[in-house]
This record gives C-alpha cells, sequence and structure tokens, in this order.
C-alpha cells in the first residue's frame, strides 16, 4: 500500500480490547481501515511518510457498538413531544403538550412519546379525556416510555378503528365505565395502532436518520442495531432513506438493520436479505417479541407481579409459535433476534432455541436475545450453548430499579434485573444497549450503571451482579460486534478491522467506578475520518 496516504493516531492511552496486544501507543489507518498498530515507533516503521495526529488527553477505545435500539423511530420521535416526567402531573403535561399542538398548526397528527406512568407524580395512564384536552379535532397518539403501550384523545380512535368490540389477539383494548375504550392499547393493539398512524415523510427520513446518527457519534457509537423495521409505520421508506444514505456517503456510523417477520420474509423472497450494501449498512436479521415490558406488565413472569397477585402477565405470543418462528429462520441461516424480559418469556425463547439447535445443528452468527431481564444462571449457560448472545438494557436497574422494588418485582427479584454479573461469573460474553428513544443515547450512562447498579435512591441493587469496567467497556465494543455477527470488522483495534474510534476524557479503566458517569466523549471516528469532536 502507498503509505503516503496512511495517518498515524497516538495518544496516551489506548485500549484496544484485542488479546494479542490489550494497550498500544499508535495506530496506523489507512483506506478507513486499521493497518497497523503498536508503539509509535512500529508506526513510524510501518508508515515512515504517513501523517501524524498526536491525540494529547484521555483514551483511545475502539467506536461503541449499540446492540439494540430504534434509530429510525428515534429519528422520528425528535420532533414529538416529549412526555417528560418533569412534567409531574397529568395536567401541566397536557398543558405543555396543547402549547406544542398550538404551535403546529399545520400537523394532521400529534404525536407524544415517552409518557412514564409510574414515573409520573401523579402515576396513573393518560386517557382519552387527558389527550383530548391536548386537542380535540385533531388526532392526538402518545407511546409509553417502554413501547409495549399507547394513548389516543378521542378522535385517534375514531380514526384507529379502536372500538368496545374490537379483538386483537396478543393485545388488549382497555375500557371506561361507560363501556367506551378509555385510550390505553397494550401490545399488539398498541403496534397494529401505531402502524396506522401517518408516517414521517418519505422525503424527510433521510436528513431525520442522519440527525439521528449525529446524536449517536456525539454519544461515541460508531454502529449500532435498528432492532425492528416494520414494527411502525413507513418500513419500505425507513429502508429506501437508510440505503440511499449509505449509497451517498452520509451514513455515518455501521447500522445493522433486523426487521420484523413480514418484511424479513419479503427481503428473502425477493433475494436482496444477505446482498452487501456498504461497509455502513447491513441487513442483520429477523426481529420478533416473546413478551412485552414488566413496566407495563406485559412481560411475563414466571411468578406473579408484585402489585397483582395471581397475575404473571398476558403472553403476546405463544411457546409454540416462538419456537416455530425461530426454528424457520435458523433453518435458513437468518440470525434471529427476540425480545425478552420476563423470566417465562425467556425460557420459551431458550427452549425455541434448543428445538431449534437439535433439528439443524448449524452455526447462525449473530443470534441474540434482546433485554433479558430476568434470565436465571441456567438460562444465560443454555443460551450461550446454543450460540445466543445476550443483551442487557442495564439502565433498567437505575431508572426504575426503585419501582422494580417496590412495585412490580419486590427486592429478591429485582436485585438480579439485568445478571451481567452471573454472566461474567459464567464466562458468558454479552452485551449492553441504549434502547433508544426509550433512554437517552448514552454508553457513558449505561457503562456506569453496570459496573455501579445505584438506583435512582442511591442503593445498589444486586451487588453481586455488578461487573468491572473492562467488562462494561467490551459490552459495547468486542462482545457487541457478536450481535451483529461482526466480530471480524468491528468492536476491537487491531489490524484488519474498521478504523472506528471513540476518544474518551480520560482512561476509564484507571477512573474510580463511582466517577465513570463523569467521563465524556471527545472525538468520535467512523472509518478514519471524524464524525464528531466536542
Amino acid at each position: 500500500m502507498n503509505t503516503e496516504d496512511t495517518l498515524i493516531i497516538s495518544c496516551p492511552t489506548i485500549l484496544t480490547f484485542d488479546e494479542a496486544a490489550p494497550r498500544a501507543e499508535a495506530v496506523v489507518v489507512g483506506g478507513g481501515v486499521i493497518r497497523a498498530v503498536g508503539t509509535l515507533e512500529e508506526a513510524r516503521a510501518f508508515a515512515p511518510v504517513g501523517r501524524e495526529i498526536r491525540l494529547e488527553e484521555g483514551a483511545l477505545l475502539p467506536g461503541f457498538i449499540d446492540s439494540h435500539s430504534h434509530l429510525s423511530l428515534y429519528a422520528q420521535c425528535r420532533s414529538q413531544f416529549y412526555c417528560d416526567t418533569a412534567y409531574g402531573t397529568v395536567a401541566k403535561l397536557t398543558e405543555a403538550f396543547r402549547a406544542y399542538a398550538d404551535a403546529r398548526p399545520g400537523e394532521a397528527w400529534l404525536l407524544g412519546y415517552c409518557y412514564d406512568d409510574t414515573g409520573m407524580g401523579e402515576p396513573r395512564h393518560l386517557t382519552r379525556h387527558d389527550l383530548d384536552a391536548v386537542c380535540a379535532d385533531r388526532p392526538v397518539f402518545v407511546s409509553h416510555i417502554t413501547s409495549h403501550m399507547g394513548y389516543g384523545n378521542t378522535e385517534a380512535l375514531r380514526r384507529l378503528g379502536i372500538t368496545a368490540d374490537l379483538r386483537v389477539e396478543g393485545g388488549s383494548i382497555a375500557l371506561g365505565e361507560d363501556g367506551r375504550p378509555e385510550g390505553l392499547l397494550r401490545e399488539n393493539a398498541y403496534f397494529e395502532a401505531f402502524r396506522k398512524i401517518p408516517a414521517c415523510p418519505p422525503e424527510s427520513l433521510p436528513g431525520a436518520i442522519e440527525r439521528a446518527v449525529a446524536d449517536y457519534n456525539r454519544a461515541g457509537f460508531t454502529a449500532f442495531q435498528d432492532g425492528g423495521i416494520g414494527l411502525g409505520p413507513g418500513a419500505h421508506a425507513i429502508l429506501r432513506a437508510y440505503n440511499d444514505l449509505a449509497r451517498q456517503g452520509r451514513l455515518n456510523a455501521r447500522g445493522y438493520l433486523h426487521f420484523m417477520p413480514p418484511l424479513m420474509d419479503e427481503l428473502l423472497e425477493t433475494g436482496v436479505w444477505n446482498l452487501p450494501v456498504s461497509d455502513h449498512l447491513y441487513y442483520g436479521g429477523v426481529k420478533s417479541f416473546a413478551d412485552g415490558s414488566i413496566q407495563s406488565l406485559t412481560a411475563v413472569l414466571g411468578a406473579p407481579y408484585a402489585c397483582r397477585p395471581g397475575f404473571c402477565g398476558d403472553e403476546v405470543a405463544s411457546p409454540r409459535s416462538i419456537a416455530d418462528l425461530i426454528g424457520r429462520y435458523h433453518r435458513l441461516g437468518v440470525p434471529v433476534a427476540f425480545h425478552a424480559n420476563g423470566d417465562a418469556a425467556i425460557e420459551y425463547v431458550t427452549r425455541g432455541f434448543e428445538e431449534a439447535l437439535a433439528a439443524c445443528p448449524r452455526k447462525v452468527p449473530g443470534h441474540m436475545i434482546i433485554h433479558t431481564q430476568m434470565a436465571s444462571d441456567d438460562q444465560l449457560a443454555r443460551l450461550h450453548a446454543c450460540g445466543v448472545t445476550p443483551t442487557f438494557f442495564v439502565r433498567h436497574v437505575n431508572v426504575w430499579g426503585e419501582r422494580h422494588v417496590n412495585i412490580f418485582l419486590g427486592e429478591e427479584r429485582a436485585a438480579r434485573l439485568d445478571p451481567c454479573g452471573s454472566c461474567v461469573r459464567l464466562g458468558i460474553p454479552f452485551a449492553l444497549h441504549v434502547d433508544s428513544p426509550v433512554q437517552p443515547v448514552d454508553a457513558i450512562r449505561s457503562i456506569h450503571t453496570a459496573v455501579n447498579r445505584t438506583t435512582s435512591a442511591g442503593r445498589v441493587l444486586g451487588p453481586d451482579q455488578r461487573v468491572s469496567t473492562l467488562h462494561a467497556l467490551r459490552a459495547y465494543t468486542a462482545d457487541a460486534a457478536r450481535c451483529a455477527a461482526l466480530q471480524g470488522r468491528i468492536g476491537r483495534i487491531a489490524p484488519g478491522l474498521f478504523a472506528d474510534f471513540v476518544q474518551l476524557s480520560a482512561d476509564p479503566l484507571a477512573t474510580p467506578p463511582e466517577a465513570l458517569e463523569k467521563l465524556s466523549v471527545l472525538r468520535t471516528i467512523c472509518g478514519g475520518r471524524v464524525v464528531y469532536e466536542a
């Protein structure tokens, strides 16, 4: 290669996450790829006429990989009304939402997101009457923070065809004392309604996705999973937008996309699923749901919810349908990403993978189980034996930990939420994710939570599930790459991998655990190109 086209990057600390050489002084980059890693002297010998950049502070790491979120949904939510729990009461929230609506007289649908009922000072669900107060003559629709429930005003319910006698398999419609829909839609009732809401205009999507990717870059991410395209409206337009951005060189992070089964089947039928798109865009696999969320009481548990004796959650999918879906796509060599929160749902998924492997003993890189909140050690070990990587939404511990203790699960079960420590003891690689738009795009706070496990009240929830900073970092780098089946391309600083880096303000391995959240991202580099600089 022509070393005139190379760049030597040196930094006081370079953490490679490559077992052969875990630390380095310099990296040689050429053509968007890492060419050499070692001492500064070795780098200069490899590229004697290469340009040099000296990063004078902090630490250089592989770019962060978000193993699960919904970037295209987050891209659209950025312009919607954010239902911040800081409003405290429903009255104050709807007043602010009404001001938002008044400022947008031309918007046909008024959309809000991230309403968190148990996080409000007045902990209750929204009703159609609450949202009628926002605007009565236009449809108003709000997604719950879990994205497993939603709320419509009277006009929205009318346009969506929500009636008292409507039955939706795997979902429910709350009825008021008058026997009419109250506004609350759960699980498949919510998803079916959500897909009917007019999507973001196709011409606006590329710009919206670009701006969302910039937020991910700002947080140090150079790769992300978009989990479940086809779950919401405008799936084909989203796919076109991603392809256009990638082909135009405007996708400043590497996206690997997971599709809901109908869209996945369409891609398989047309033969484009496993065709290369670009180094910045990959078609990852199929996504499906084994249950909902603990906070919406739709996760499927092995024992009843603490707040509802005798109730273990409504199943959104049967164990047989879960196993059939896993088996069908596994036989085709398609990576399967299954959402499962409750321990019973995790058991359904675990048995499904075991059955699939027994019937078709092939390796399919990229199988993963998403959230895995209440997994037992036995389930983790069995999933690992099937080649399935768990990815944990560990921010649950900090954001909802107190509520899991006091409302949903009780202390004993809540202490095992997101059992990262169990994975370390069992020798099982795991990943972490931010799950935006459910939570802000922020790897550092997620790493801090995995290491410290402090709740919003300051208590340590499940101290034996804490992990070292090194393991938490691996869960956003080398081990997260497993979820994308891209271990040979991203996640480490080693020759032949993409030149994707994040520069942090200090060496995280030398930072006290309680101070990890104070780290900041100084620079993000994707393919050897700076995509964010503080």
